[in-house]
Formats: C-alpha cells, structure tokens, sequence
C-alpha cells in the first residue's frame, strides 16, 4: 500500500492519541489472543462475562462482525480522530459517518466471507443503516467502558510517552528517520510512504490533507492503514515499551535500592514503568499528591526522574539514571 504524500501533507504530520482506535484495536487483539495483552485479555474476558448489561451479547456480536480477527475491518469505526480527542468525540465521529460510507465498508465485509453470526449482523446492518448506526455507537460505548477505560490511563501514558519520544526525535533527525522507525514495513519513497500490506484502497484522499500517526498499543505486532475519502490518511503503529505495559511493578520496598533512596522513592521510581501524573502515581501508592509531588521533585533534581506535557498535565518518566538504578533489583 502506498500513500501519496505532497510537500504540503509533511507539513501537516501530526500525532495522536486515540481512545477510540485503541478501543477498535483491541476487538481484534481480544479475538486474537495477542500474547503480550494475555494480562488485559484475561481481565477483560472477565469484565465481559460479569457485565450487567442485558444487550453485551448482541454488542459484542455486531463489534466482532466490524473488525473480526484478520484482514479488512470497517474504515468508519475509525474515523479520523481529533486533537486531544476523547472517546466520547471519537463515538460522535462514527455516528457523524455517511451511510453511504458505512455501506461501502459492510459490502466489503460481505465480500470476505465472514463467519455466519457476522453475516447475519452485517446483512441486518446493510438493510437499515438510520437504525444500525446508534446500535454501533451503543455497543461501543459499552465495549469502551468495559474493556479499555479501566485501562485507559496506563494506555494513555504509553501513548504520550511515545509521542514525546518521536517529536524529540522529529526535531533532531527530521520527519524521514521518524518514518523509518515506526514500523518495520514502513518505509519512505520519494513520494510519500510504502506500507507491506496487500490492502489497496480505490477512493484516496486528495493530496493536502496532511497525515496522522497514531500509536496504538493493542495494533501490535502489525500495522493500520487509513487512506481512504473522506478520512485524512492514518497510520497507526505499535509504540515503543508495549511489551512492558501490562508488567506488575518491581517489588522495590526491600531492595537495596530502597535502603538508598527510602521505601516510598523506590516504590515510586518502580511504578514508574510506564510515564504517570502526580495524581496516577498517589492512587496507585494510596499516597498524598502533595507527599508524591515532593518526592517527585527531588527525584527529577537528581536526574532519577524527566517530565514530560501533554497540554496541561505534566507526566513523570524514569530517566536514564534511574533505570539504570532500578535494573539492580
């Protein structure tokens, strides 16, 4: 697949974080058994099987028949997100999507054979799209508040760290070399990008409507393409640090370390596996913010510790001084 890029659209490379991917992402990480989610799989399977909602059946049915494990899954549940865009703008995206959009998408799906329960979905669908479309929004509300928000903000600060990662790099090496790390089946031709997938869509987008990169946990170990009218071109790749998301914590309270810095400084360098806000960090430690706070800043003086913005929060990292500490646990 090749996406055509003008000098116009690198100027408007953008990244971002997706609620509603990542929430679309994992329907096939669930379906698929990706190893490296079994912790958040096992839970969700859980959650799901616990849910009180009478219709979680028929949500995830009608879900599963929109992205089933391999090959196409429908453009219009992902449409383009927003900056700093949230789960609930996401869903008001795909209910603002035409159903002539919707209908191009399920005669795709129809075409691949799909299993029989998600024929009968997507038949059901193509027949009423006005009454099909809020069962969409529905049962994507549910799945979202099921399976990814009690997660959301451990994915979220994957995300940010990994965007923060890549503008650093943009503004040292240039937008090429970040093409050129982002995945192993991505590469830059001199007109835009070439992606290993053997996916090409009829319908692209004018040239001028700039790119999005999205880093997306739950798309590990592959890649998704959006280049398809009236979407702006997507890319959505695995982040850096995604095989660690679900890791427990190092116990640290009684490691040498802890004797060095103190048992709290040593819980929080820990923690700090993925990058977390004052606030996270005093929930999970079930400790005062203000308490949290202090000891953040002595660890960032010392260089155990770097921050990092999103907007308006600050999020902690551990530094490189503080990984190589905490590696002699």
């Amino acid at each position: 697949m090749h996406i055509t890029l003008s000098s116009e659209d690198l100027t408007k490379v953008r990244f971002e974080a997706a609620p509603l991917g990542e929430t679309v992402a994992s329907l096939r990480a669930l379906q698929v058994g990706t190893p490296i989610h079994r912790p958040w799989i096992e839970a969700t399977k859980r959650r799901i099987a616990e849910s009180a909602d009478p219709q979680a059946r028929d949500h995830l049915r009608l879900l599963t028949a929109l992205v089933p494990p391999k090959g196409f899954l429908a453009d219009s549940i992902t449409p383009t997100p927003k900056y700093q865009g949230t789960f609930a703008e996401g869903l008001a995206a795909v209910a603002g999507v035409p159903p002539g959009v919707w209908q191009r998408d399920v005669t795709h799906l129809l075409s691949q054979s799909p299993a029989d329960y998600a024929r009968e979905e997507l038949q059901r669908l193509a027949e009423d799209f006005d009454a099909g479309i809020p069962r969409i929004t529905a049962a994507l509300e549910w799945y979202w508040s099921t399976a990814i928000e009690p997660v959301w903000p451990r994915l979220r600060s994957l995300l940010l760290a990994d965007i923060d990662s890549r503008l650093a790099q943009l503004s040292r090496d240039g937008i090429l070399e970040v093409f050129k790390s982002l995945h192993p089946s991505v590469r830059p031709t001199p007109t835009g990008l070439e992606i290993m997938r053997g996916c090409e869509a009829d319908d692209v987008p004018e040239p001028g409507g700039g790119l999005l990169l999205v880093p997306n946990a739950f798309v590990w170990p592959n890649t998704l393409v959006l280049n398809v009218r009236p979407f702006v071109p997507t890319l959505t790749y695995a982040p850096r640090g995604v095989g660690r998301l679900w890791e427990a914590s190092r116990e640290a309270t009684h490691s040498p370390v802890a004797r060095l810095l103190g048992k709290t400084r040593a819980q929080i360098l820990a923690q700090l596996d993925v990058p977390m806000t004052t606030t996270q960090l005093a929930r999970c430690l079930d400790l005062a913010a203000g308490t949290v706070n202090e000891h953040l800043k002595v660890m960032s003086e010392s260089g155990l510790a770097a921050t990092m913005r999103s907007g308006r929060e600050v999020f902690y990292r551990r530094a490189e001084t503080g990984e190589a500490l905490l590696a002699r646990l």
